[in-house]
């Protein structure tokens, strides 16, 4: 896959992203069905936090993030352990805007780049500015759909009259 392959994925990807969640009502963002692990809001929140920990942070060495983002996000952190509130949907909709203009902007043409510091996730070896930007945009859609079916379940609940907010 060529690197400009790469870089029209997350562009497609993110503006995908940002149509869905500014359609959807923010009333849902907080919600967490049983099964789930984690809330709307946390899903957009974490990826957006994971591509600035490994493209950003890991490239540049510096976070594009607001103070404390992190975290609320990052691996491992869940919605009813955050003791200061959480961004609202206009201020996660405008990260993720300012996000893909910071990724296009920093990483156009240089998406082949080797890194310092090839590093291994499980059996793969990430090499080059692009593996991550492609990593990390696949991540993206896994909490993308895990926000879908967090969606569909709390619709579901709601046409049933079960939900508990």
């Amino acid at each position: 896959m060529s690197s400009n392959t790469i870089l029209k994925t997350a562009n497609y990807v993110r503006l995908n992203n940002i149509r869905k969640f500014e359609s959807m009502s923010e009333e849902y963002y907080d919600i967490q069905p049983i099964q789930f692990n984690n809330t709307i809001r946390w899903n957009i929140g974490h990826f957006i936090t994971i591509m600035d920990s490994m493209l950003f942070k890991r490239i540049t060495g510096s976070s594009r993030l607001p103070d404390g983002f992190n975290e609320l996000f990052k691996g491992g952190t869940k919605p009813s352990d955050w003791t200061i509130s959480p961004p609202s949907k206009v201020e996660l909709i405008q990260l993720l805007k300012i996000q893909l203009d910071d990724i296009n902007s920093t990483f156009t043409g240089k998406l082949d780049e080797k890194l310092k510091d090839p590093f291994l996730i499980r059996d793969t070896t990430f090499e080059t500015i692009g593996d991550i930007l492609g990593f990390v945009t696949i991540h993206e859609v896994q909490h993308s759909t895990t926000s879908t079916y967090i969606l569909k379940e709390i619709q579901r609940l709601n046409t049933n009259s079960e939900i508990n907010k």
